[in-house]
């Protein structure tokens, strides 16, 4: 399944419930489902708001597939170079009113995935999640 958005904020649920029912047609188990979700809305999210000066003109895709019983996730875009591999764990020790903001998505997306990875190819940040389905 191949989406493409603007790189707009009203893109998301659209995009989220059409990948939803996508993975629940290929009998994807709740934690899966929840993944992408969560994936979607936090990766479209940050790219949204951080990635470009002007937005417009620009896309963001979202390639989903599953092989052997494992969804891949695959979102590219045209923003500015962002490694969310690097982006640093948040202290979770903290007291939430104390947490500096942003950086608890890629955590969490980095934390439910069996694998987060990262290239830049040309102009694209490419972002590719790997998750198993349980047994």
């Amino acid at each position: 399944m191949e989406i493409r958005l603007k790189p707009d904020f009203d893109e998301i649920p659209p995009a989220a419930d059409a990948v939803e029912h996508f993975l629940h047609e290929q009998e994807a188990p709740t934690e899966i489902l929840y993944l992408a979700r969560l994936v979607i809305e936090e990766l479209v999210s940050n790219v949204i708001k951080y990635g470009y000066d002007n937005p417009e003109g620009h896309e963001i895709r979202l390639d989903v597939r599953i092989e052997a019983r494992t969804m891949i996730l695959e979102l590219s875009d045209e923003g500015r170079p962002f490694n969310p591999l690097e982006a640093p764990a948040p202290d979770l020790q903290l007291p939430a009113e104390e947490r500096p903001i942003g950086g608890l998505g890629i955590h969490f997306v980095r934390s439910l995935s069996d694998s987060v990875d990262y290239h830049r190819i040309g102009a694209k940040n490419i972002v590719t999640i790997r998750k198993a389905y349980p047994s």
